[in-house]
């Protein structure tokens, strides 16, 4: 009876010794409708994020970070499971993540994590499949008509604060706010555009319904000032965000919390004028709705001031958080780790870690289940009218079906950053329009199935959407 009392003290011992080091804790960020150009740590010249710009400088930036499906549902969707849309088979807005996919919270948390997400949008409320994994999924309806900043930052913080110890955890917040409607509350309703007097009648004009949605997207009834105000009052949205996330971000930085892995990006950009596309994203795929940004940060693994120039999509999110905590479930999905283990790393890689060699390739594709009648370029209604974009680093080609004969766009960023100049038919280089096609086609499937189509939506429902911009 003696002898396992004995054994005791030599057995703990041994379990210590040869104990790994505790898993980290994990904090997503995603901040819905945020293009990368609009952050101060990406060059933007208005102190929009002074706190994010900070978490920046502490990790590392990927300069060169796209969405592969610019609207939630996808990208989200993608995030979340390292999947591209054509995988997952969330393709369109309206469409649910099916339980056959494996999530990032789910891997998380049958490793022993507790899992929690404090999210706002419509299409990430309970039901759509994106709750999969999560020990308390949080998104109220009172979350659901915009900005919601500080009641997400409140309830992340108080689920931190409540956590018992012992356990590591997998928290994701997502903000709504940079979503239209761009109504951000005082000071940020002001502070970007103090000299403005008006007249702004917008909102009301789109309440009223002698606007609507699809006409200032696509017909810009707008003249270049108020124009302008609109731009400011996304940025004060995105400013609302970055003071939201000030006592979430001290609070996550606490020693008991470390080590903490913490990744900032977004769904997807938007379009603020950009090609006569205004305050709206998912039906053209050009750079502003394309490019988002993304952070990484984690002390002692990923040195900080790092500046990543590599091709990297949304897909790989999934896949480098899995491989930066020390877990290798995620095979057999699209993305791949941003990261590798510097040259002598520890048991469990345990030491630095560098960023992986880039993508030669990212791609994209536009939504087809949620169209504003006044786009005039939607040619082909359903899947077979997606467009898609394939990129290289330098000349990115999009491909627009048409009944009539496909249209074809090749540009080269590294001269044209905006995209103004298609060079097909213009003297552009046959092998890179060749190359690129050939890349493109290997990518879509305009012909698959049009799987989710969208269902009946209620009065209510029909509101929310129309308040989000989405339908007239």
């Amino acid at each position: 009876m003696r002898r396992p009392l004995l054994l005791l003290p030599a057995v703990l011992v041994l379990l210590s010794c040869g104990r790994s080091a505790p898993r980290p804790n994990v904090l997503l960020i995603t901040i819905d409708t945020l293009r990368a150009d609009r952050l101060g740590c990406y060059g933007y010249a208005r102190p929009t994020t002074p706190h994010i710009d900070r978490l920046a400088r502490q990790g590392a930036l990927f300069e060169r970070m796209y969405t592969t499906l610019p609207r939630t549902t996808q990208s989200v969707a993608t995030i979340l499971t390292g999947r591209y849309p054509k995988s997952h088979g969330a393709r369109g807005l309206f469409s649910k993540l099916s339980p056959a996919n494996l999530t990032l919270a789910e891997i998380l948390r049958d490793e022993g994590y507790d899992t929690a997400a404090f999210v706002s949008n419509l299409f990430l409320r309970p039901g759509q499949g994106f709750e999969q994994g999560f020990d308390r999924y949080d998104n109220p309806q009172a979350r659901w008509d915009g900005d919601s900043a500080g009641p997400v930052s409140a309830g992340a913080l108080d689920w931190l604060r409540g956590r018992g110890g012992g356990r590591p955890f997998f928290l994701w917040v997502h903000y709504l706010d940079p979503h239209w409607t761009y109504r951000p509350a005082p000071p940020f309703d002001r502070v970007f555009d103090p000299g403005f007097a008006g007249p702004f009648t917008l909102y009301e004009d789109l309440e009223a319904g002698r606007l609507t949605k699809g006409q200032v997207i696509f017909d810009n009834r707008l003249p270049p000032r108020q124009v302008e105000h609109v731009a400011a009052l996304y940025d004060g949205e995105i400013a609302q965000v970055d003071a939201a996330l000030a006592d979430l971000l001290e609070y996550a930085a606490r020693p008991e919390l470390q080590p903490l892995l913490v990744v900032l990006t977004s769904d997807h950009g938007e379009s603020l004028g950009e090609h006569g596309y205004h305050f709206a994203h998912g039906e053209y795929l050009y750079q502003p709705t394309l490019r988002v940004p993304l952070l990484l940060t984690f002390p002692g693994r990923i040195s900080p001031g790092l500046r990543v120039d590599a091709l990297a999509e949304n897909v790989d999110i999934a896949p480098t958080v899995v491989a930066l905590v020390g877990l290798s479930r995620m095979q057999a999905v699209d993305g791949r780790p941003l990261f590798i283990p510097a040259a002598g790393a520890g048991p469990g890689h345990q030491g630095v870690w560098v960023p992986a060699p880039g993508r030669s390739i990212v791609f994209a594709e536009s939504d087809y289940q949620l169209i504003h009648p006044e786009n005039r370029r939607y040619y082909i209604p359903g899947p077979s009218g997606r467009w898609s974009s394939a990129f290289d680093g330098r000349f990115k080609l999009i491909h627009i079906p048409r009944p009539a004969g496909e249209i074809l766009e090749l540009y080269d960023l590294a001269s044209d950053p905006g995209e103004t100049r298609n060079l097909r038919g213009a003297g552009a280089d046959p092998e890179v329009l060749q190359r690129l096609l050939r890349e493109l086609r290997r990518f879509v499937d305009y012909d698959a199935g049009a799987a989710g189509e969208p269902r009946t939506i209620d009065e209510d429902e029909r509101q929310r959407l129309k308040s989000l911009g989405y339908i007239n």
